[in-house]
Formats: C-alpha cells, structure tokens, sequence
C-alpha cells in the first residue's frame, strides 16, 4: 500500500515537473482565447471528478439497502466503473489543466499565490487518497468479500470496508468542495518574494 501511495505521488510530482520543463521552454504566455479554452477543459474535468465522486456516494449510500449478494456486486461494480471512467479521468484531467494554467498564464506558476499552491497540494492529496481508499476496498477488499462462503450482509469485514468507503468518499467530496469554492474566491493573495 505503501509503494503504491510513493509511486503514484512520483508520477504525480513527474508530471508537474514535465510540465515546468515544458512551460519555461515556451517563451510567451498563453493568448487569452487559449486560455478560455483551458479553463473551459479544467472545469469539464472538474464537473467530471465531481460527477464521479457524487455517483460513488449515491451507490455507496443505496447499498445500506441492499442484502443479497447479487445486488451487493452489481453496486460494487457500479462504483468500480464510476472510478475507472469518471473519477480518475476528471482527477487527472483537472489536475494537468490546473497545473498547465498556472504556469502558462500570468498566475505565475505554482508558488506565485497560495489559493494555486492549495488547489494543487489538495488535488495531490484527493488523488492519494481516492486512489488508496477506493482502489483499496473496491479493487482488493470487496472481491474477497464477495468470493467468500459468508453472505455480504453478515460478513463484518464487509461492513468495516464500506464505512472506510463512506470515509473516503465524504473527504474527498469535502475536499474538491474547498478547492471549487477557492478556485472562485481565490481568498489568498501572492506570496511575498
């Protein structure tokens, strides 16, 4: 569990410096109908993230009703695909267009204002932790659980992971709500030099 929070953390931290590189070669900065254009893309991302968490919940929450085994899977491989197609595409997808804005644009880059350095820092940590509580229970807990002679319903391990879900997914609901309100308040100002 570890090596994989580490391993996706570096392709995280690779990806931005890619970006960085690739930024700093580009002389000028982005015209502002390309800009519009980004900005259209990351907030289609956004929607998409959100959408994929908010679906996630909803199952997860429908599934408190559910006891047979068949309805059990069939929930979880709803939420499985609500992460596989609609959460990790919009987590990725926000996370490069925010970042390539920031660098492209007169924000200044990543550390110029620190509403940006939050949005990234939380993004960072909404993809750690969707991808290690949700990857965790969906991909690794739930089909042991299923697979095994014990009914869902009176299986406490199975309990136990969809309280973990119901964790991961409230966090991470709270934290791409924070990082909407601060991307349209930008409370914080610039970073003294």
């Amino acid at each position: 569990m570890i090596v994989f929070i580490i391993r996706v953390a570096v392709i995280l931290l690779m990806l931005i410096l890619t970006m960085v590189f690739i930024a700093k070669k580009i002389p000028r900065k982005m015209p502002h109908k390309q800009k519009q254009w980004w900005v259209i893309a990351h907030i289609l991302f956004v929607i998409v993230y959100f959408c994929g968490i908010a679906g996630q919940s909803v199952v997860l929450f429908s599934m408190a009703s559910f006891s047979e085994k068949g309805s059990i899977h069939a929930g979880l491989k709803f939420i499985s695909y609500f992460d596989d197609y609609l959460t990790i595409p919009g987590a990725m997808g926000s996370f490069v267009t925010g970042v390539w804005i920031a660098l492209r644009t007169n924000w200044g880059g990543l550390t110029a204002y620190y509403w940006i350095m939050a949005k990234w820092i939380g993004n960072i940590f909404a993809i750690l932790l969707g991808s290690t509580i949700t990857g965790n229970v969906v991909h690794n807990l739930f089909p042991k659980i299923l697979s095994s002679d014990v009914e869902p319903s009176q299986n406490p391990l199975y309990f136990q992971s969809r309280q973990i879900l119901f964790l991961g997914m409230g966090i991470s609901l709270t934290i791409l709500t924070f990082l909407v309100v601060i991307s349209y308040l930008k409370p914080w100002g610039k970073r003294k030099k």
